[in-house]
C-alpha cells in the first residue's frame, strides 16, 4: 500500500528533498547539489537516493524556477503573436512608461525582446467591448499567418490574443482549435484562456510568456516524469503554482506561466500552514538560500498576493504570491566597487559555487565570510557530505576585499554581513512601508539553508521581537510543498459598479464561473472531485486605475461588499472615500485538500548528535570574537532556554545566536529567538 509523500524543491545551489511516511509519521530530508546543466537529472538522482520502494510513493510534489529562469535568461523558444489587424504593436508598445526607480536613469536599457517584430501577424475580425461580433474572424488570414510564422520551424510557439476576448472569447477559441488541428507541432497559448480580464497588453504579455516557456517546461516535466516512472513510481505527480497550490503535471504543461514562482511559493505555502498551526497571524517569511532571499507577508493568516505581477518588466495576469526577491543568499558575491563594498545580487550559484567549496570558484561570497567568522564548521558542513576549505575562503577574501580596502580578514568578513543585512533590511522595510506596516508587529519566520544564519541578524536590525526557526529549516520550502493543496484558479471580467442591481448580476456571474471552473478542473484531472471554492472580487473606486482584492460571498449585499472593500482600502492606504466603487473582475480558487505532515520535531528521523562543545564566533552584539556554545538541534529538548552567543547545527543549516538574543525550544520543536538586553 502506498504510504509515502515525496517533494523536491530545486534552488539555485541545492536540491531539497523531503519524504514523509504517513504510516509511521516519520520524515526524512536531504540535500543534493543542483545540476544546472540538466535540472531533471538532479530530480531523478534524488529519487534514486530514496531508501524506500518508489512504487509505495502515492504523491510527488515538485517546485522549480525553470520557467522563471528561462524568461530572465532568454532561454525560451521562438514565439509568434497573432492578434487583430491594425493592433500588431500592442506587445511592442506596452504601456509606454517606466518604473519609478528607472524613469530618471540616463543609462536605462529596455529588457531584451522576447518576440521579434517580424514574428507578429494581424488578422481580420473584431469583437467589441460588449462581446458583440463586429466583424467575423478571417480564418484564411489566420491560417496563412500561422503558416508564415511556423514556416521552416522558425516559430515553435504562437500566442493568440484578440481585443475584448475577455467579453467574448469565441474568436480566440476558434483560432486555437484551428491552430491545434492544422499545426500540431506548434505550441499554442491563448490570452483569454489564461486571463479572462480586460487590459489587452497585460493579457497579450501573459500569453506570450506562457508560449515562450511552454516547450521548455513541457520537455522538462516529461523528462522528470519518465525518469521517476522508470524507477517504479506510479502515483500522482504535481507541480507547485505561483499562488501556493499544486497543479497536476498535465495542468502545469498546459499553463506553464502559472508556475513561474513555483519554487518560492512552496516556502510561502509552508509559512501559511505554519502560521495557522502556531496561531501567529502576522508573519514575515524570509526564505534565504544559496542564491537569493525571497520575502512575503502573511497578514491575519492570509498571504499577500497579487493578480498582476511583473517578470523582467513583462506583466502577467495570474494569481501569484507577492514574493519579493531581494537578491541575497549564501552564494552572493562580495566585491569592491570604487572603494565601496557591495554584496550581490550576483551569485556563485551551484557551479562553481563559493570559493570554499573547492569547485573552481574564486570570488569571495557570504558563505566564505561565514566560514571565516566561525559560523560554519568546515569538518561537518552539510552533515559531512560537502567538504569546504577555510584556506580557499581566506584566499578569496584576501584578494577581493582585504587588499582593495586595506583591512584584515575578520573585518572584511564582518563587513560583508553588515552590508548584506543592511541592504536586505532596507528592502524589507520598503515592502512593509508599502502596506503601512511596522516590522515590530510581525513574527519573523526564517528558513532556507541560510535562513537560520542571517535571520537573527535581520531580526536585530529590524528590532522584530520574535524570530521562529521551524524544524528542518534548510528544506522548509520542500516541506511546504507537502502542505499545499491541489488548486485551480480562474477569473472573469465584471466591470460593474457596486449597487443592488449589479449584485444580482454578480451572483449570476459567480455561479457561471464556478460551474465553468469546476468542469474544467474535473476535465484536467480526470476525476469527479468536489473542491472547496473561494471567490475574490477586484474592486476600485470609480476613477482609480488599480484595484484591491477582497473576499466575495454569495450572501453579500452591495452594502457588505462595499464596506469590506472600504475597510481594506483604509487598512492598506490609511484613508478611504465615500464614493462609488466598481467591481473590475471576479476570480475563483478551487481547492482539493490533500494529506499533510504535521509540524513536529519528533517525527524527523535523524542521526545521534555530538555532545555540546565550545567554539569561537564573531558576536554581532559586541562586534568582537566570543566563546560560543555549539550544539546540535537534536540535542535541544522542549523547554531548553539559553542566552547567546550560541551555535545550533541542523541538517543543512546553522543557527547563529548573538549576545543580545535568547533562544528557547517550544513543544513542537520550533526554536524561538527573542531580543534581550545585554
Amino acid at each position: 500500500m502506498a504510504k509515502y509523500k515525496f517533494s523536491i524543491d530545486i534552488g539555485g545551489t541545492f536540491i531539497d528533498a523531503v519524504l514523509f511516511d504517513f504510516t509511521n509519521e516519520e520524515l526524512v530530508a536531504f540535500k543534493l547539489p543542483t545540476t544546472p546543466e540538466d535540472p531533471a537529472a538532479g530530480v531523478i538522482a534524488a529519487a534514486e537516493r530514496l531508501n524506500v520502494p518508489v512504487d509505495e510513493i502515492f504523491e510527488f510534489v515538485h517546485g522549480t524556477t525553470l520557467g522563471l529562469n528561462a524568461i530572465l535568461e532568454r532561454k525560451g523558444t521562438t514565439v509568434g503573436i497573432i492578434t487583430n489587424s491594425g493592433f500588431e504593436d500592442i506587445f511592442e508598445i506596452g504601456r509606454g512608461n517606466l518604473n519609478f526607480t528607472d524613469m530618471y536613469r540616463f543609462d536605462y536599457e529596455q529588457s531584451r525582446k522576447i518576440v521579434e517584430r517580424r514574428h507578429v501577424r494581424g488578422v481580420g475580425g473584431r469583437i467589441d467591448s460588449w462581446g458583440r461580433e463586429v466583424a467575423p474572424l478571417d480564418v484564411e488570414a489566420l491560417r496563412r499567418s500561422a503558416a508564415e510564422l511556423a514556416r521552416d520551424g522558425e516559430c515553435k510557439a504562437l500566442a493568440v490574443s484578440f481585443l475584448h476576448s475577455y467579453a467574448n472569447d469565441a474568436h480566440e477559441v476558434r483560432a486555437v482549435e484551428l491552430l491545434h488541428r492544422e499545426f500540431p507541432g506548434v505550441e499554442i497559448s491563448s490570452g483569454a484562456a489564461l486571463a479572462r480580464e480586460y487590459r489587452e497588453y497585460e493579457r497579450t504579455s501573459t500569453a506570450v510568456l506562457d508560449a515562450y516557456i511552454k516547450p521548455v517546461l513541457k520537455n522538462y516535466l516529461g523528462r522528470v516524469s519518465g525518469g521517476i516512472e522508470s524507477l517504479g513510481f506510479n502515483g500522482n505527480k504535481y507541480i507547485m503554482n505561483s499562488s501556493g497550490g499544486a497543479l497536476t503535471f498535465d495542468m502545469g504543461e498546459a499553463n506553464p506561466v502559472s508556475t513561474v514562482m513555483s519554487g518560492p511559493a512552496g516556502g510561502v505555502a509552508g509559512a501559511l500552514y505554519f502560521a495557522k498551526h502556531t496561531g501567529k497571524k502576522n508573519i514575515l517569511s524570509i526564505d534565504i538560500g544559496g542564491t537569493s532571499l525571497d520575502a512575503c507577508l502573511i497578514i491575519d493568516f492570509e498571504p499577500t498576493d497579487v493578480f498582476e505581477a511583473e517578470i523582467d518588466n513583462f506583466p502577467i495576469l495570474q494569481p501569484i504570491f507577492d514574493i519579493r526577491n531581494l537578491g541575497a543568499g549564501g552564494g552572493s558575491i562580495a566585491r569592491v566597487d570604487h572603494k565601496l563594498l557591495r554584496v550581490g545580487p550576483q551569485s556563485a550559484g551551484a557551479v562553481p559555487g563559493p570559493a570554499c567549496y573547492g569547485r573552481g570558484g574564486k570570488s569571495a561570497t557570504v558563505t566564505d565570510a561565514a566560514l571565516m567568522l566561525g559560523y560554519l564548521d568546515s569538518s561537518d558542513f552539510m552533515s559531512g557530505e560537502l567538504k569546504i576549505a577555510k584556506d580557499l575562503a581566506l584566499a578569496a577574501l584576501s584578494e577581493d576585499i582585504c587588499k582593495p580596502l586595506s583591512i584584515g580578514v575578520d573585518e572584511a568578513a564582518k563587513s560583508i554581513f553588515e552590508v548584506l543585512v543592511s541592504q536586505t533590511s532596507s528592502s524589507i522595510k520598503e515592502m512593509l512601508l508599502e502596506r503601512g506596516r511596522d516590522p515590530r508587529d510581525f513574527t519573523l519566520l526564517a528558513f532556507g539553508g541560510c535562513g537560520p544564519l542571517l535571520g537573527p541578524m535581520i531580526q536585530r536590525e529590524l528590532e522584530i521581537p520574535e524570530l521562529l526557526i521551524p524544524p528542518l529549516p534548510s528544506v522548509f520550502s520542500a516541506w511546504g510543498m507537502m502542505a499545499s493543496d491541489l488548486s485551480f484558479s480562474d477569473s472573469t471580467s465584471v466591470l460593474e459598479s457596486i449597487s443592488e442591481d449589479s449584485l444580482a448580476r454578480l451572483r449570476s456571474a459567480s455561479e457561471n464561473l464556478a460551474a465553468k471552473s469546476l468542469a474544467e478542473l474535473r476535465r484536467r484531472i480526470g476525476a469527479d472531485v468536489a473542491p472547496n471554492a473561494k471567490f475574490l472580487a477586484r474592486i476600485r473606486f470609480i476613477g482609480q486605475e488599480h484595484t484591491l482584492s477582497v473576499d466575495y460571498f454569495e450572501t453579500d449585499t452591495h452594502e457588505t461588499l462595499f464596506r469590506r472593500f472600504s475597510d481594506s482600502h483604509l487598512d492598506r492606504f490609511g484613508h478611504t472615500f465615500d464614493e462609488p466603487a466598481e467591481i473590475v473582475s471576479l476570480s475563483i480558487r478551487l481547492t482539493i485538500v490533500t494529506r499533510k505532515p504535521a509540524i513536529s520535531r519528533d517525527r524527523i528521523r535523524r542521526d545521534d548528535g555530538d555532545a555540546p562543545a565550545k567554539s569561537e564566533i564573531l558576536d554581532m552584539a559586541t562586534g568582537a570574537l566570543a566563546e560560543s556554545l555549539r550544539s546540535r538541534r537534536s540535542e535541544l529538548q522542549p523547554g531548553f532556554s539559553a542566552k547567546g552567543p550560541m551555535l545550533v547545527k541542523d541538517e543543512g543549516s546553522t543557527l547563529v545566536i548573538h549576545g543580545d538574543q535568547q533562544i528557547s525550544v517550544e513543544e513542537n520543536g520550533v526554536i524561538s529567538v527573542s531580543l534581550v538586553e545585554r
